[in-house]
């Protein structure tokens, strides 16, 4: 019986370091953070406060399950969280969002991403990629910028390797309806010029594709508190829907 006490009491002596290694990766973490925010380069900053938000966004909603309410869902709300909090619960979710990341971080350069990509992200649909239609679409009408072309080319090439069925939904602002008789049908006629672009491109079948219009109906706020009516987004489903 002694034996067994002494070798019980030698295999835990030091399990004290385990604690002690956990609080000196947090204590360098701190520092690291202090040093990075003490310098005043506002580009260093705000990527800084990119890749912040991009591990919470992967890390979840602080350990929980991801599935509260209204936990992700940013449209249809007149203030946005700080900070989505949506984290996906299903395996195949999480893995196309992390091939996602890793595809638009390779193919695209920081500028062009700035310019035409406004957020990527995961909620109860899907993947979504937000899209910047004043950088895609000349002003007023559906059609593509010349510019606008090559980067749709290479956006496109990550459907045809994730293999989900892709929803394109259309938003627009009151102000850039042009001719059209509302923002319904504005909206609409660029989320089907893009599917129809997207799905000859990558020879898609076409009922893997599907198109929906929103109009004006619901916006979203980034920056100084301005909604972004207009855009486009592409939702990577992570289950069928009837088409």
């Amino acid at each position: 019986m002694k034996r067994e006490t002494k070798e019980e009491h030698e295999a835990n002596h030091e399990r004290w370091l385990v604690s002690y290694a956990d609080f000196i990766t947090l204590m360098f973490a701190f520092f690291a953070v202090l040093y990075a925010t003490s310098e005043k380069d506002l580009e260093k900053a705000k990527e800084f406060q990119e890749s912040i938000k991009r591990y919470l966004i992967k890390a979840g909603s602080f350990g929980e399950s991801g599935q509260q309410i209204n936990q992700g869902e940013k449209n249809n709300q007149l203030i946005e969280p700080p900070i989505p909090t949506f984290r996906p619960s299903k395996p195949e979710l999480a893995e196309t969002l992390d091939r996602a990341e890793r595809f638009i971080e390779e193919k695209f350069t920081p500028e062009q991403r700035k310019k035409y990509i406004s957020d990527l992200g995961a909620d109860q649909w899907g993947v979504r990629i937000t899209l910047n239609s004043s950088a895609l679409f000349a002003a007023g009408n559906e059609k593509f910028r010349p510019d606008a072309v090559k980067f749709l080319d290479q956006l496109s090439e990550i459907l045809p390797l994730l293999k989900r069925r892709v929803l394109i939904e259309g938003h627009a602002a009151p102000d850039e309806k042009g001719n059209t008789r509302s923002t319904w049908d504005f909206a609409s006629a660029r989320a089907i010029n893009l599917l129809r672009y997207v799905q000859t491109k990558q020879k898609l079948r076409p009922n893997q594709l599907v198109a929906a219009s929103f109009g004006d109906s619901r916006p979203v706020y980034q920056g100084e508190r301005m909604p972004l009516n207009s855009r486009i987004e592409i939702v990577l489903l992570h289950q069928d829907i009837e088409l």
